[in-house]
C-alpha cells in the first residue's frame, strides 16, 4: 500500500533541496564578497602604511621582503609595488592566473605619490563554496529525506481504505462481466431470431404481425440520445460503436421489461421506433395506457443509471463511452410536433445526465408527487417554454430506480436467472 502520488512528492522535495542549494550559495557568495573588499582595503593600507618608507628611495630588497611576507596570507593571490612611474619594484605571490579582485592604493609622503600598492585577492569557486558548506547541504539533504519517509507513512492508506478500493474494483469488474455476458446472450438471441424468420418465410407459415403504435395526439415518446461535444462518436470504428450500441440497446429493453412489470403494464405495448445508433434511440406508448408517464420517466431514470455505471468503468479501462441525456414528450400541436419529434428536438437542450419532460397538464400532476421538476432555462419555443428538467426523485422512486438498476446488473429478472442466460448463450 504505497502513499499516493509519491512521484509528484518526490519531484516537490528534490526542486526544495536544489533551491535550498542554491540559496545556500548565493548567501555564502555575496558574505564573502563584503569580506574580501573589507579585507582587501585593510590589507592595502597597511601595507602602504608599511613599505612607505622603503619607497623613497626606492629599497627593493626591504620591498621584496615585505610582499613575500603579505603573500602568505591564503587569502592574497598576487603582490605587486609600483614606484611612481609605474615601474614595478617587488612582487610576491604564486597564483597569477587566479581570478581574483584587485585592490589598489597610492602611497603618499608629503602629499607627494611615491608608489602604489596592487593586492589581488583569491575569489572562491562554486566548487569551493560547496566545500566549505558541505555540512549545511548534508543536513538540508537529511531534512528532505525524513520528510520523504514522514510522507510515505502518513499519507499511506489504511487497510480498511486499501480494502475497500479492492472491493470497489472487483464489484465494478464484476458488473462489466455480467454487461459482457448479457451482450453475448442478445448477440445469440438475434441470430436465433434471425433464423426463425428465415425458416418461417421459407415455409410460409402465417405469423401475427406484430403490433404497430399508431404516432397520434395520444402517444408519449423517450428520446435517449449521446452527449458528445466533441463529436468524437463519428470517428470510432464501427467495430467498436456497434458492441457499445448493442450493450446501451440491452440496457434499454432490459429497463422496459422490468419497468412495465412494476406498473402493470404489458411491454409489447412499447414500441422500440429506432434502437441504438449514432443519434441514440426512441421508445413510445400510448398515452392512453394506465400510469404510461411514470412508467415511461422510470425507464429513462435507470437507464440513465445504467448508463452512468457503464460510462464510469469503460473509462477506467480507457475504452469508447459517452455520458448520455433523454427527454420525454407528448405531441406539441403549437409547433406541429408528433412525440417522437418533441422528444428529440427537446433532448438538444439538454447537457450529460440532465432529463427533461413535455406533458399536458393531467400527465404532469401524475408524475408530480414523484420527480422534482424546474422549468427549462432560457426556452425559445413553446416546446421549451413549457417544459421541465428532472431535479431529484422522492424516496420511493429513487429506491425503486436502484433497485431496478441492481437487478439489471445482476442479470436477474423475474423471468429470467443467470442460469437461464449461460443456457441461452451455450
Amino acid at each position: 500500500m504505497n502513499a499516493p502520488r509519491q512521484g509528484l512528492f518526490a519531484s516537490l522535495l528534490i526542486l526544495s533541496f536544489a533551491l535550498h542549494t542554491f540559496l545556500l550559495v548565493l548567501a555564502t557568495t555575496h558574505q564573502l564578497n563584503e569580506n574580501r573588499a573589507s579585507q582587501g582595503q585593510l590589507m592595502t593600507s597597511q601595507l602602504v602604511a608599511d613599505s612607505l618608507t622603503e619607497l623613497e628611495p626606492a629599497n627593493t630588497v626591504s620591498l621584496a621582503l615585505l610582499a613575500n611576507r603579505y603573500a602568505t596570507n591564503p587569502s592574497v593571490a598576487y603582490i605587486r609595488i609600483l614606484n611612481a612611474n609605474k615601474q614595478v619594484l617587488a612582487t610576491a605571490g604564486l597564483s597569477k592566473t587566479r581570478d581574483g579582485e584587485i585592490f589598489v592604493r597610492d602611497a603618499l609622503q608629503n602629499e607627494k605619490k611615491v608608489g602604489s600598492i596592487e593586492i589581488t585577492l583569491v575569489k572562491p569557486s562554486i566548487g569551493e563554496i560547496l566545500r566549505t558548506q558541505w555540512l549545511a547541504i548534508l543536513f538540508s539533504l537529511l531534512i528532505h529525506g525524513l520528510l520523504w519517509l514522514a510522507y510515505r507513512a502518513i499519507a499511506r492508506p489504511t487497510r480498511s481504505e486499501y480494502l475497500a478500493r479492492l472491493n470497489n474494483e472487483a464489484r465494478l469488474k464484476h458488473e462489466i462481466q455480467m454487461l459482457t455476458e448479457a451482450l453475448e446472450v442478445e448477440k445469440e438471441n438475434n441470430k436465433h431470431i434471425a433464423a426463425q424468420a428465415k425458416q418461417a418465410a421459407k415455409t410460409k407459415v402465417e405469423h401475427k404481425a406484430p403490433k404497430v403504435l399508431v404516432i397520434d395526439e395520444h402517444t408519449l415518446s423517450l428520446n435517449v440520445q449521446f452527449y458528445d461535444p466533441k463529436q468524437l462518436i463519428n470517428s470510432v470504428n464501427q467495430s467498436v460503436s456497434l458492441p457499445y450500441f448493442n450493450l446501451c440497446q440491452i440496457f434499454l429493453n432490459k429497463s422496459i421489461d422490468l419497468c412495465s412489470q412494476h406498473f402493470q403494464l404489458n411491454k409489447q405495448d412499447f414500441v422500440v421506433n429506432r434502437e441504438f445508433d449514432q443519434q441514440g434511440a426512441m421508445v413510445s406508448v400510448a398515452a392512453t395506457q394506465q400510469n404510461a408517464a411514470k412508467c415511461l420517466l422510470m425507464i429513462g431514470s435507470v437507464f440513465q443509471l445504467l448508463s452512468e455505471v457503464l460510462y464510469k468503468r469503460y473509462r477506467e479501462d480507457k475504452r469508447f463511452v459517452l455520458q448520455t441525456r433523454c427527454a420525454v414528450a407528448s405531441p406539441v400541436e403549437a409547433m406541429q410536433l408528433d412525440a417522437l419529434q418533441a422528444s428529440e428536438r427537446l433532448t438538444h437542450h439538454l447537457i450529460a445526465k440532465e432529463m427533461a419532460l413535455y406533458l399536458n397538464n393531467d400527465q404532469l400532476k401524475q408524475v408530480g408527487d414523484c420527480y422534482q421538476l424546474v422549468p427549462l432555462p432560457n426556452p425559445t419555443s413553446v416546446l421549451t417554454r413549457h417544459a421541465f428538467m428532472i431535479n431529484g426523485m422522492n424516496t420511493e422512486c429513487a429506491e425503486l430506480a436502484q433497485q431496478i438498476r441492481t437487478e439489471i446488473l445482476k442479470g436477474k429478472s423475474q423471468h429470467q436467472s443467470p442460469s437461464d442466460l449461460t443456457d441461452q448463450a451455450s
